[in-house]
């Protein structure tokens, strides 16, 4: 069975294809990396192969395996989160003007589908510091006031949420419209300077290293 990390051969040994991607992440796992796809004999394998006895027990020809730095991944996310945020504020916008035209209804659609996706964007953004490849001291040290821009976004919610909840269609609008997209662009320009942080993590590992061999 031939195994191949990032196109390159290495040279472990298995017989089946469970024991090959246990054996091929303790290798990746030495170089701070980690497996996100996985071809097995020209097949993309998915959550449901791998979690398949039968599948994991089976032999095979050959198996690519293609490895990225946890950096990389959280660069990804956390540029998809500021575009998620960018379109948020479009969607704000636009149901702000539905509630101005009189179909508060429709309004009020687009408005929690913008809530979703900031409910969505704070998950994304707390799970992956978690994961501690960036902390927040660093941040700061390269100017990122994270912190700030949280509780900026989190003041602005709580005063939307109290205009939903007393149904004062004028004030969700001036909210909409006037207060919350210079939290917006804050918020915005942070998540994309930790993006920008973790490629520069990315690069390095990816200079030091040039990946498990």
């Amino acid at each position: 069975m031939r195994i191949l990390l990032d196109d390159r051969e290495t040279t472990l040994r298995a017989e089946t294809v469970g024991v090959a991607l246990q054996e091929a992440a303790t290798l990746v796992e030495r170089t701070g990396r980690m497996i996100v796809e996985i071809e097995v004999d020209g097949i993309a394998w998915g959550e449901e192969d791998l979690a398949s006895p039968e599948h994991s027990k089976r032999g095979a020809s050959e198996i690519r395996l293609q490895t990225a730095h946890p950096a990389e991944l959280l660069r990804d996310t956390f540029t998809h989160a500021t575009e998620a945020v960018l379109n948020a504020e479009e969607i704000q916008r636009a149901a702000a003007k539905l509630m101005q035209a009189n179909r508060e209804g429709e309004g009020l659609q687009q408005l929690l589908e913008a809530l979703a996706i900031w409910g969505s964007v704070q998950t994304a953004v707390s799970r992956g510091l978690e994961l501690g490849v960036v902390s927040r001291e660093k941040l700061a040290a390269e100017g990122i006031d994270l912190d700030g821009a949280i509780l900026a976004l989190d003041g602005q919610l709580r005063s939307l949420r109290a205009a939903m909840t007393s149904q004062d269609t004028a004030a969700v609008c001036d909210c909409l419209l006037y207060e919350f997209p210079t939290t917006t662009r804050r918020f915005a320009e942070t998540l994309a300077g930790i993006a920008a942080s973790l490629a520069k993590i990315a690069a390095k590992s990816t200079a030091s290293d040039n990946g498990p061999k």
